[in-house]
């Protein structure tokens, strides 16, 4: 019997006023994999992630997490169930240094919440999870770092640490490239390589060469609906996807 996915997507639909946003996107992200949400501008990729995130609450249709029902859950307790999402301009408090970022987002989902983090600085349940994140994505050297002087690539590995020290099963990731110089980029594709087959990772980014190298599928959005999943190979040579946002060239 299959292993039902991780993330499952039925029927999503959002809508602003006139102007259909997703319509009626079913998707499904299994365990281990890293499956693309590619599209040309205006397709619709960020506002499905905000959905699946909670950010947005969609008109309709249903968000499966491990078979559970997530549709009307807030963000918070979407991150507590285990899914935790990257944003296309990173999300880091620049005034703390790298370590204090990761132990605050560990700590942000603690009983107690922020409120407690006067007498955190050294808790163990917080800096144990810290460090083991920040050693996964790179930064351990960094760790005392001010957030705020690291480079964009790697504030963009520091969010990444954020997600992975709440103990996440899944990631959802929105441009994680977005803004970087070929090197960062090169890092940033062998970390999310590392990752690969231990988190499920939804990963929406521009870049096709890490696009294709990386995903084990592909789905592509385009007017909010998804016209094409399958293998880098299959979606390649789809016509439709193609004539809609690949090219014939």
């Amino acid at each position: 019997m299959a292993e039902p996915p991780r993330l499952e997507l039925r029927r999503l639909r959002k809508a602003f006023g006139a102007v259909r946003v997703t319509h009626d996107v079913d998707l499904a992200l299994r365990a281990g994999e890293v499956h693309a949400l590619i599209g040309p501008n205006g397709a619709g990729k960020t506002t499905l992630i905000s959905q699946i995130g909670g950010e947005l609450m969609p008109d309709g249709g249903r968000i499966l997490l491990d078979g559970h029902d997530i549709t009307r859950l807030p963000a918070h307790r979407r991150a507590a169930a285990g899914l935790a999402r990257s944003f296309q301009i990173s999300q880091i408090y620049p005034e703390f240094d790298v370590e204090d970022n990761v132990a605050m987002a560990v700590q942000a989902l603690a009983p107690g919440g922020l409120n407690m983090w006067r007498g955190a600085r050294h808790d163990a349940r917080l800096r144990t999870p810290a460090r083991a994140a920040l050693e996964r994505v790179g930064l351990a050297a960094r760790r005392q770092v001010r957030a705020g002087e690291l480079a964009h690539g790697e504030k963009r590995q520091l969010e990444l640490a954020m997600a992975l020290a709440l103990g996440t099963s899944t990631l959802l990731l929105d441009e994680p490239m977005a803004g970087m110089s070929i090197e960062e980029s090169r890092r940033m594709a062998a970390l999310l390589a590392g990752l690969k087959g231990r988190y499920s990772i939804l990963l929406v980014e521009h870049d096709m060469d890490v696009v294709f190298a990386l995903a084990d599928r592909v789905t592509v959005l385009v007017y909010g609906e998804a016209i094409c999943t399958g293998t880098p190979e299959e979606v390649r040579a789809d016509a439709r996807v193609r004539a809609a946002y690949l090219g014939d060239g």
